[in-house]
């Protein structure tokens, strides 16, 4: 590989992280849609295919090491907490732990083996839930169809929801009443810690 293309490629992977820090301080005050971005951008520095290389395969960075927010449990309880504001039309949400405790693990771990959503007894890696939101869900691409797994995450049906009987000095809240409302917005969130996690990472073992 020349010196020229070389360079080409820490100058875009160091463009996507850019992109990656951007989205994710845009994400923190309210857009929270920047996830779909930030999905985008994990799938261009992360993931090959038989047809496409990734920025870390190119710069000989697949060996190294990730920083994970994961606490044992294998599932989203490692990575969101919840957020109740009844004065919101969105009472409830999820936010990323963000936060600076960590394991480190491979890289193919985190990206592709490490659990972070289960359903129906299947585990879901950063890797499917990107792809998924990259590559259907708008990030690059909107498809017809979203797997059953990305519907359900992101309808936040698991988790628990909370149920409008209230009236505030005479006034309604502003969300619907009677009906249980749950957090929708979880694979947003999830991809925001990812997100996290690779900055953090890319701080701590000094990539480039």
């Amino acid at each position: 590989m020349s010196a020229i293309v070389d360079s080409r490629f820490s100058d875009k992977f160091h463009e996507q992280v850019r992109f990656l820090s951007r989205s994710s301080a845009m994400f923190d005050q309210g857009a929270e849609d920047e996830a779909l971005r930030i999905a985008t951008s994990l799938r261009v520095l992360l993931h090959d295919t038989k047809s496409s290389t990734s920025l870390f395969t190119y710069l000989g960075l697949t060996s190294t090491q990730m920083l994970t927010s994961s606490r044992g449990h294998g599932n989203w309880q490692d990575y969101l907490s919840h957020v109740l504001n009844p004065n919101s039309s969105e009472p409830l949400k999820m936010r990323p732990l963000l936060g600076d405790k960590f394991l480190e693990v491979t890289f193919a771990r985190w990206w592709s083996d490490e659990p972070v959503f289960i359903h129906q007894s299947k585990d879901y890696s950063r890797r499917i839930i990107c792809l998924s939101a990259a590559n259907k869900d708008g990030g690059a691409h909107v498809d017809s169809d979203l797997e059953e797994y990305y519907e359900t995450l992101a309808a936040g049906r698991y988790m628990f929801g909370i149920t409008g009987n209230f009236e505030y000095g005479g006034h309604l809240p502003p969300f619907p009443q009677g009906v249980t409302i749950y957090p929708k917005n979880a694979h947003f969130a999830l991809i925001r810690q990812f997100a996290h996690e690779f900055l953090c990472s890319a701080g701590h073992y000094k990539w480039g």
